[in-house]
């Protein structure tokens, strides 16, 4: 950040680059707390932005080929063969102790055509809609959960997870809607 201040205002005088100095050095500690995460199962700080950025890139474009691949098949069985559209929900635990790990395959799922992350449990335990059983059977074989897993640096254990067995870990919290009646004020003008 001191060399950005640097390069855009030009100044040398001491006395400009003692505060930006001091300015920056300021500005970094206060952001350093927001970018810092306790972990999913442990007291361990992360940061935020604590990914290689060699690997980054590597997942990066190793993701957008697979948006590519399920976006060809997803426009393809919606086109062409439409009986094979199945829609379903699965789930399966990937246990990561970074939060950051989590939020990221819940993203590359999302983005991947065809199929949605619905909700993820304190447990690790993700529950996803796929629109067909192909798609479903890619999200079983843990090639994702294990690439996220590699670019932050974890080990995991993932195993897909029987509906029964979600039913009875996830208690089924359901909202009390109130009902309210309204009336409806006509205005002429």
């Amino acid at each position: 950040m001191m060399v950005l201040w640097f390069v855009m205002s030009e100044k040398t005088e001491p006395k400009f680059l003692i505060l930006g100095a001091v300015s920056s050095m300021l500005i970094a500690a206060v952001c350093l707390r927001t970018l810092t995460m306790r972990g999913a199962k442990t007291d361990r700080k992360y940061y935020l932005l604590g990914v290689n950025l060699f690997r980054f890139i590597g997942y990066f474009a190793w993701l957008l080929v697979q948006i590519a691949k399920s976006a060809i098949y997803v426009a393809r069985i919606s086109l062409f063969d439409r009986k094979k559209v199945n829609p379903s929900v699965t789930w399966f635990r990937a246990d990561y102790d970074n939060p950051a790990a989590l939020s990221m395959l819940a993203n590359s799922i999302t983005l991947t055509p065809g199929t949605i992350t619905i909700d993820i449990t304190d447990e690790g335990v993700f529950s996803v809609h796929a629109l067909t059983g192909v798609l479903r059977e890619g999200l079983l074989d843990g090639s994702m959960q294990a690439k996220v897993a590699w670019l932050y640096g974890e080990t995991i254990e993932f195993c897909p997870v029987d509906e029964k067995e979600v039913k009875r870990e996830i208690p089924q919290k359901r909202p009390e809607l109130v009902r309210r009646k309204y009336k409806v004020r006509r205005k002429s003008i």
